[in-house]
């Protein structure tokens, strides 16, 4: 390249030095962009003649000069901050607004979620004809509402009565709560409206009338408002199936004495046999018959002959474990269903309930009544794997007991 053209290069370059200068100090970068100019402009000056192309260059140096002292002087200017703080206050705003947002619907999820709840205890419970399959399920809609695994909701047993309370339906851990006994302890009684404490939310479920249940909560995220709620929700659909359980606990027992009637024994009795059969297991099932009890309705009436009867059930109930099976086989028999019974030991229980009979005294008027009991025994295996066999064995010792003078018991197995 010729020395002319290097220099017209320069030239041309001028206005970049005096924008870089002009960066600390525009005056300053002027003159050193001039200095340049007028440098590179004598030095061709020197080396060719000036003609219209170097006017042409000069104007456009002038120009530029003119323009970076401009760009320059802005620069220098302090920045204008109101954009930038107005930008910055909107986006907080936006961001403020943004978590609220998402904090609603957060809420708004929860509280779709306990509303599902409460609709899917409620339709649950309008609808079953199987308490004991419905309670698994309103486990899990407790636990979802509550927000909780130990929740669990008492019910009023078949009687009604509050006191009667039992454990219904519980979330996963809903059995690590207090016995409800200790639960009552601690509301200070049956509680009229949820109390808290020591960890334990407990509320009453009223359908306008006694108690029909009871919640407990340990944890979660309900309040007292929150049970109150699910307990007002439930209490209607809680009370129609104590309802249900009533009618059918009425379908199965005896009205007279409150013991188990006949298709309820033969149930158990299959169920117990099924039970033993699978795990290898002894059972034992007895019959007892009340000795001339056609007499003694003769002579004292059917009214003393009824109370006989109750008296004669609850000495039976209270003469085995709470685990065995009492039930009114018929007229003034009673069948009694006994899990796990070793033979030796059935007997020793058979004699034991004959003689606690013939000690009891039955009053009428003025009068002592003194009876007695005929009892048949059969033992699964020994005497029978079916229902029918076990049944039949025990029948047939009941009445050889009977032919051989009564007031005595006698084991299928002796016959």
């Amino acid at each position: 390249m010729h020395s002319a053209e290097l220099w017209v290069s320069a030239a041309a370059a001028s206005p970049l030095l005096s924008y870089f200068i002009g960066r600390y100090n525009r005056w300053a970068g002027l003159a050193a962009g001039a200095a340049a100019f007028a440098g590179c402009s004598l030095a061709l000056a020197g080396s060719a003649p000036l003609g219209a192309p170097y006017a042409v260059l000069a104007a456009w140096t002038v120009a530029a000069l003119a323009h970076s002292v401009a760009l320059n002087g802005r620069g220098g200017r302090a920045p204008d901050r109101g954009r930038l703080d107005a930008a910055a206050a909107r986006a907080a705003a936006l961001s403020k607004q943004l978590a609220e947002v998402k904090s609603e619907a957060t809420l708004n999820a929860a509280g779709e979620k306990k509303t599902l709840a409460v609709y899917s205890s409620v339709k649950l419970l309008s609808e079953t004809v199987d308490p004991a399959a419905a309670a698994k399920q309103l486990g899990r809609y407790i636990s979802e509402y509550f927000g909780t695994e130990e929740a669990a909701l008492y019910m009023a047993g078949h009687s009604g009565d509050p006191a009667s309370m039992e454990l219904f339906a519980s979330a996963a851990r809903g059995s690590s709560l207090p016995p409800l006994p200790q639960l009552l302890n601690a509301a200070g009684g049956f509680p009229q409206a949820p109390v808290a404490g020591g960890g334990l939310l407990v509320a009453p479920v009223s359908a306008g009338g006694p108690p029909v249940g009871l919640i407990a909560v340990r944890g979660g995220d309900a309040g007292g408002e929150a049970a109150s709620r699910f307990a007002s929700e439930i209490a209607f659909a809680l009370k129609r199936v104590i309802l249900f359980r009533q009618v059918e606990w009425l379908s199965l027992t005896d009205g007279l004495t409150g013991l188990w009637r006949r298709n309820a024994l033969d149930e158990k009795v299959r169920e117990e046999l099924r039970r033993a059969t699978a795990f290898k297991t002894t059972m034992g099932f007895m019959i007892a018959d009340i000795d001339h009890f056609k007499r003694l309705n003769d002579t004292y009436g059917h009214q003393f002959g009824d109370a006989v009867l109750k008296r004669v059930a609850q000495l039976l109930k209270t003469g085995v474990y709470e685990t065995d099976f009492v039930g009114r086989y018929g007229g003034e028999e009673f069948g009694i269903v006994l899990p796990r019974a070793d033979a030796a030991g059935l007997l020793r229980k058979a004699e034991t309930i004959r003689s606690r009979i013939e000690a009891e005294h039955f009053s009428q008027g003025l009068e002592r009544v003194r009876l007695t009991v005929s009892i048949g025994i059969a033992h699964f295996p020994r005497d029978g794997r079916t229902p029918e066999e076990l049944i039949a064995r025990a029948d047939a010792a009941l009445y050889a007991a009977k032919e051989g003078g009564r007031n005595r018991v006698l084991d299928a197995g002796s016959i």
